[in-house]
């Protein structure tokens, strides 16, 4: 939808306002800068035609700085993985269909990743920016698509500055990290498929929902809402009837099938943890409150766009003098309608959910729901944005951008230096793994295949362990991906917990009775700050000694089976 040249009435109809702005040259009239613009809209005023022409490379290098930085900061500030990217990496040393808390694709993605480049758990943060990139890239597809791109390219610049999801939450890769991109791109998909009516969009929307579902089941979120939006619409009405659309279902139901048996195989385990919860409601006010302390996080994560929209933008007395005025084209009504439901529906089905569940919802829970934010915003300003103090914006955006990657990096140190007895980043795994690997190579001569524990202090234990050992989680086989009844017996195991935690010392004497310390061994955090890590540990000897420990786990059933992709 590019303009051939020629102003459109509502360019026309502000022309004599913008040229009472801040000049933008001697010819520049509204004609010329709807012709500069190359799209169905217009901009002048300071900026005005620079944006025209180069909105789209300005975007880019916010984008690119963006990722570099953030990529950066935790490669260099942290000393250890998030606890889920931790987890990620060891169930990826046993690929499966799925695995107790989460569909496999971050797990398949790190597994491949830790095959090919063994000694880089870095690229783990690379992983994440990718994906912050084709986050962006689709929402800025999207919104050149509705908006125009001058607009187009302000909503895009709003979500990267705007949505705090964005920026330091999504510096690690998991599951909610994955989730962002392939949300973005179900949109971009169904717009393409239903509004603009390109049949063969059907087949990439098929492909993007059944990622979407290995990914977390978050996306099916988007996928009820565009569901009910296809039926309510006339045209998407008329587009279901297209053969595309049914050959594109069957392919995305051919895809998400292995996945489907292993869920059915595995008692619906990972479906059930979408819907846990920490503490539970006891009566419906506790639930609202629940409800409310969610959607409050959800709207902190806002606080940059409504930030900026309230410098550039402002409200009623509060407007700023106009620097830059840009026009486009009004949005279909039905269009306008989509995209609102697009951005507002899913965080109200998500409330629901936390309602009726009565659940306190995590708030990372919201990650992928608001890549449609910043468009949203722009529809709801009207075609005609009068923006003002843009050398405040562009230095607020600028300190988003790059300050607070290196910010979330950094307050993980200060609060180390402040007194916090551990910080998870900071946590000293590499020196305990070595430690706990030496002693077992002294007393067995063997590598370490199996590390028995929680997924924290055992987990850390074995993914940094030179061995790559395989965790049997909390001793239970029936989450353990690839640890089978024997397992114990043929190769024995470490097995790690907090010394200073005796309930962690219970839960493993329910499956190891009788478990005792065989020793300790501790290390400190960075620079000697930090309350040091104690960890308790014991080494169950191979096929000399199966006993009871092993014959334990045996009663375990696992219900992952051979279910191997």
């Amino acid at each position: 939808m590019r303009s051939s040249g020629r102003p459109t009435p509502a360019a026309t109809a502000i022309g004599d306002e913008m040229l009472g702005l801040q000049a933008v040259g001697p010819a520049a009239s509204p004609a010329s800068a709807v012709g500069d613009a190359g799209v169905h809209g217009l901009a002048a005023g300071q900026g005005g035609l620079w944006l025209a022409r180069h909105g789209v490379s300005l975007f880019w290098g916010l984008v690119a700085l963006h990722c570099l930085v953030s990529f950066l900061a935790p490669t260099f500030g942290f000393l250890t993985l998030p606890r889920d990217t931790v987890e990620g990496f060891l169930w990826g040393r046993s690929p499966q269909w799925g695995y107790s808390k989460h569909p496999p694709l971050q797990a398949w993605i790190l597994g491949l990743s830790e095959q090919m480049a063994p000694n880089a758990p870095w690229l783990a943060y690379l992983y994440a920016q990718l994906c912050v990139a084709v986050t962006l890239w689709a929402v800025l597809t999207l919104a050149i698509d509705i908006l125009g791109e001058i607009r187009g390219v302000l909503a895009a610049i709003l979500t990267l500055a705007g949505v705090h999801y964005y920026g330091p939450a999504m510096a690690t890769f998991t599951p909610d990290t994955l989730s962002a991109p392939l949300w973005a791109l179900t949109g971009l998909c169904w717009w393409r498929a239903v509004i603009q009516r390109r049949p063969l969009a059907w087949f990439a929307l098929a492909m993007t929902v059944a990622a979407s579902i290995y990914a977390k089941y978050t996306g099916l979120l988007l996928v009820g809402v565009l569901g009910g939006l296809t039926l309510a619409m006339p045209d998407g009405r008329r587009e279901l009837r297209r053969e595309e659309f049914w050959l594109a279902l069957a392919f995305g139901l051919g895809l998400v099938s292995p996945h489907l048996w292993w869920m059915a195989d595995a008692g619906f385990s990972s479906l059930a943890h979408a819907f846990s919860h920490g503490t539970k409601a006891e009566t419906p006010l506790m639930r609202l409150w629940f409800c409310g302390k969610f959607l409050g996080a959800q709207i902190a994560e806002h606080a940059g766009l409504l930030l900026l929209a309230g410098i550039c933008l402002g409200l009623g007395r509060w407007r700023p003098r106009a620097d830059m005025v840009v026009a486009g084209d009004s949005i279909p009504a039905s269009n306008r309608v989509a995209i609102l439901t697009m951005a507002f529906a899913p965080i109200t089905m998500a409330l629901l959910t936390n309602f009726v569940v009565g659940g306190e919802f995590r708030q990372g829970r919201g990650t992928a729901l608001f890549a449609f934010s910043g468009i949203a915003a722009l529809v709801l300003a009207g075609p005609v944005l009068r923006l003002g103090r843009l050398r405040v914006g562009a230095a607020l955006t600028l300190a988003i951008v790059i300050g607070l990657p290196f910010a979330n990096a950094g307050h993980h140190l200060v609060r180390l230096g402040l007194g916090a007895a551990h910080v998870p980043t900071l946590y000293p795994a590499g020196s305990l793994a070595g430690a706990l690997q030496g002693l077992w190579r002294t007393k067995t001569s063997m590598p370490l295949r199996i590390v028995v524990g929680d997924r924290w202090h055992a987990g850390n234990v074995a993914f940094y362990a030179a061995d790559r050992p395989l965790l049997l989680f909390d001793g239970d086989q029936a989450i353990s991906p690839g640890i089978d009844a024997g397992a114990l017996s043929r190769s024995g195991a470490l097995v790690v917990w907090n010394a200073a935690d005796p309930e962690a010392l219970d839960q493993l004497r329910r499956v190891i009775p009788g478990l005792a310390a065989e020793g300790t061994i501790s290390a400190s955090g960075p620079f000697g700050r930090g309350r040091p890590t104690t960890l308790a540990y014991r080494i169950i000897l191979p096929a000399d000694d199966p006993s009871a420990d092993a014959q334990a786990l045996q009663r375990t059933p696992d219900p992952s089976g051979s279910s191997q992709p």
